[in-house]
């Protein structure tokens, strides 16, 4: 009986060495797994970076729909920085899809929110869309920030002369042709 003991407790001793090669074996797996991914993932953020700087350079050549490809190629939540947003909003606005670009600028406006670019193009795109009061709240953002930008004082001062103009006009019927603003980024 002891060697057959002997030999119960050498295939137990076999299979749990079996058993512990296969757990080492699927951990050095799942474990490269994990590494490869993770690399990839810094490879993705690396290839977003290089996609915003393509998307921005794209927009400074006027070429607003390929550079609204790019940017709106990179995934969600890979970068976070108020730049991808407020360039893909941009490219909107130049497209005059000014509907669009509101809530991606908001988005921009959470990550930046001193950030009077950003700020000076909600303006723009609030009057495009006919909201005066929302334009003028972030005009007056942009001059409480920097008193000397002129240009968003010389818009304020053309919404306040449609207001005289138009006194109880109703904001939505403003159709927002008496400014532009996203031209000189």
């Amino acid at each position: 009986m002891p060697v057959l003991s002997s030999g119960r407790h050498s295939m137990t001793k076999l299979s749990l060495t079996l058993s512990v090669l296969i757990i080492l074996v699927i951990l050095a797996v799942t474990g490269g797994a994990l590494y490869l991914s993770n690399e990839n993932k810094q490879v993705t953020e690396q290839q977003a970076l290089a996609s915003l700087d393509q998307g921005i350079e794209l927009f400074r050549e006027k070429k607003y729909e390929e550079s609204l490809d790019v940017l709106q190629a990179i995934p969600d939540g890979v970068i976070r920085d108020w730049h991808l947003p407020y360039y893909t909003a941009t490219a909107h606005v130049m497209l005059k899809d000014y509907e669009s670009a509101a809530p991606i600028l908001e988005q921009a406006l959470l990550l930046n929110p001193e950030e009077v670019q950003i700020l000076f193009e909600l303006g723009v795109v609030y009057f495009k869309l006919g909201n005066l009061a929302l334009s003028k709240a972030y005009f007056a953002s942009v001059v409480e920030i920097d008193p000397s930008n002129e240009e968003a004082k010389g818009l304020m001062d053309i919404m306040a002369n449609l207001e005289r103009q138009q006194p109880g006009a109703n904001q939505e019927e403003n159709s927002g042709d008496d400014i532009s603003g996203a031209e000189d980024h």
